[in-house]
């Protein structure tokens, strides 16, 4: 089990602070893990605030464990899932679903799952190497097949977006950029202000910068 540190360093919090939502299989099963994690059962007031993360918990991997998790992502919690046999080409859709944690029941012990709570809601997440092998291998996978082909980079930005940004890094006038690149000047500032959009970037100069900064220039 290996874990990816968060981006930005934050207050490391304790589990006696945290606010846990367990989906389990059956009740025995909820009730045991919110005993090994030492959190209560929620209240049904309704007016309760959204759990600091989620814990999502079956036996075997299946449709219902989708379902679970499906369930818990209305939340808009980080979501652990603790279970076995995890479907490979499932994984990009349980990241999708918002699980940063996958364990597996087998050989996770109380001192590794209460870890993972800890881990997920603090910013980290926790995969086995194998599945986070496996995850990069799907994402660079989509990246090459899917994305590529219809002009897309990493960052998110468009082949003719990359373009734009490196003749204004060279310090092209728009005018130029859009005689060179065969596209009405109004295109090209259509293009510029949708990636100052979309990033929320104040201007060219940070848009070219962001630009650098993800190595597409």
């Amino acid at each position: 089990m290996t874990s990816c540190s968060p981006v930005a360093a934050r207050p490391r919090r304790s589990l006696t602070e945290v606010t846990v939502t367990v989906f389990g299989p059956d009740p025995l099963t909820t009730e045991a893990i919110r005993k090994i994690l030492g959190v209560e059962a929620p209240r049904t007031s309704g007016d309760e605030p959204p759990p600091d993360v989620t814990l999502v918990a079956d036996y075997r991997f299946s449709t219902a464990t989708m379902r679970r998790v499906h369930a818990a992502a209305v939340l808009a919690a980080p979501i652990v899932l603790l279970t076995a046999d995890v479907r490979e080409h499932s994984l990009l859709s349980l990241v999708s679903h918002g699980v940063v944690a996958v364990l597996d029941r087998t050989t996770t012990t109380s001192a590794d799952l209460a870890d993972a709570v800890l881990s997920s809601v603090n910013g980290s997440a926790v995969l086995s190497p194998h599945l986070l092998g496996n995850l990069v291998a799907q994402i660079r996978g989509l990246q090459r097949n899917v994305l590529e082909p219809l002009g897309y980079t990493g960052p998110g930005l468009s082949t003719r977006e990359v373009e734009i940004l490196r003749m204004l890094a060279e310090g092209v006038e728009t005018r130029e950029i859009a005689k060179t690149l065969v596209y009405s000047e109004s295109t090209v500032k259509k293009d510029l202000a949708s990636i100052i959009g979309r990033f929320n970037l104040r201007n060219r100069t940070q848009a070219v910068a962001f630009a650098l900064r993800a190595g597409v220039l």
